[in-house]
């Protein structure tokens, strides 16, 4: 979904200046790598200090609604430094953008009351089944075939989520269910973002850089959200912490998940998509290890033993990964069609 939004355009020429100072010149290797650790960080802070306002402030859509606001805040003000502004709203805009929100909303909604659920590395393993989730979507959905290989590569990563949810399936049937509902939203997400909504609207998401991106459909989703937290949270919501404290922890949760939105955004633009695509397997173990130092948890072999075979299943799922694109770029259905097969 990322690359249909990177602005070709979005660099400044420098100013010159009177007195020359020296500069720091980054390889592009270098740059991509320092913004792959930015964003594997602010990925893991985003999703760590989430769990803790869970643990202690049960309102997950108050904490959706914030995430998206402090966002289009944080996009704003960034627009601003940048001497930029934010674009001006057009109807064609503002149509292509709210179904992604919508996405965005419930996505992060579960998510958010999946990690108040279950552990954070849990979260993120089973989100690690979205490879899978993409190739039945386009195999059953769209009639996409597959080789062998495909679905192989797909094997060690079912059975590494089978056995990483092992012990805690009977406990904690609500927060695997999210979590899991979670993966499936942001997967149609992802696939229709690409495949219908772009193509129907006639958008040309380049003239968008990533900013714009993040402001409207972060600010759309606040907007849309706002009638199902006055009907919730807003009614029922009670806050025991300290109120400067539980304050800070959104603030830097929101921080968070701004950055790990623009970095990864950043990281896209520096790369090709397959490099990307491995940054992004590498961020998702990265985020499931230190989930776990973060919080002590306390994992058995067999709970081991299943994140690891994520891992592999994921890396397998990698080395497949030309054979899969190929398959999405040949797919392109007309909106009415794609409804007509959901109904």
């Amino acid at each position: 979904m990322l690359s249909l939004f990177i602005s070709k355009d979005h660099e400044q020429p420098s100013l010159p200046t009177r007195l020359s100072l020296p500069r720091v010149s980054l390889s592009d290797n270098s740059r991509f790598l320092l913004t792959c650790c930015l964003w594997y960080m602010s990925s893991s802070l985003s999703s760590n200090t989430g769990k803790h306002i869970m643990n202690t402030f049960r309102y997950p859509i108050t904490l959706t609604l914030t995430q998206f606001l402090l966002v289009a805040c944080w996009s704003s003000i960034i627009q601003h430094l940048m001497a930029k502004r934010i674009k001006y709203p057009t109807t064609t805009l503002i149509r292509t953008i709210i179904p992604l929100s919508t996405f965005m909303i419930f996505g992060h909604i579960f998510s958010s009351l999946a990690i108040s659920k279950i552990p954070v590395s849990l979260v993120h393993t089973i989100k690690a089944l979205a490879p899978l989730f993409t190739v039945l979507f386009y195999r059953f959905i769209f009639k996409v075939q597959y080789s062998s290989k495909v679905y192989t590569s797909l094997m060690p990563l079912m059975l590494g989520v089978i056995l990483a949810c092992s012990f805690t399936f009977s406990s904690n049937i609500i927060g695997l269910l999210c979590a899991l509902i979670s993966c499936l939203i942001f997967v149609m997400q992802n696939i229709f973002s690409k495949k219908v909504f772009m193509k129907e609207s006639g958008l040309d998401p380049h003239k968008l850089d990533k900013l714009n991106m993040l402001f409207y459909s972060s600010i759309l989703a606040a907007l849309l959200m706002s009638p199902l937290w006055l009907m919730t949270d807003a009614t029922t919501m009670v806050v025991k912490d300290e109120v400067s404290t539980l304050v800070g922890y959104f603030l830097l949760n929101g921080t968070a998940h701004f950055s790990q939105c623009y970095f990864a955004f950043t990281a896209l633009s520096l790369s090709s998509p397959v490099s990307y695509s491995i940054a992004s397997l590498v961020k998702r173990i990265f985020v499931i290890v230190i989930s776990i130092l973060w919080f002590g948890q306390q994992v058995s072999v067999v709970q081991a033993a299943g994140i690891s075979l994520t891992f592999l299943g994921l890396w397998l799922y990698q080395k497949a990964k030309l054979e899969i694109n190929q398959g999405e770029a040949a797919m392109i259905l007309p909106l009415s069609d794609v409804q007509e097969k959901l109904s």
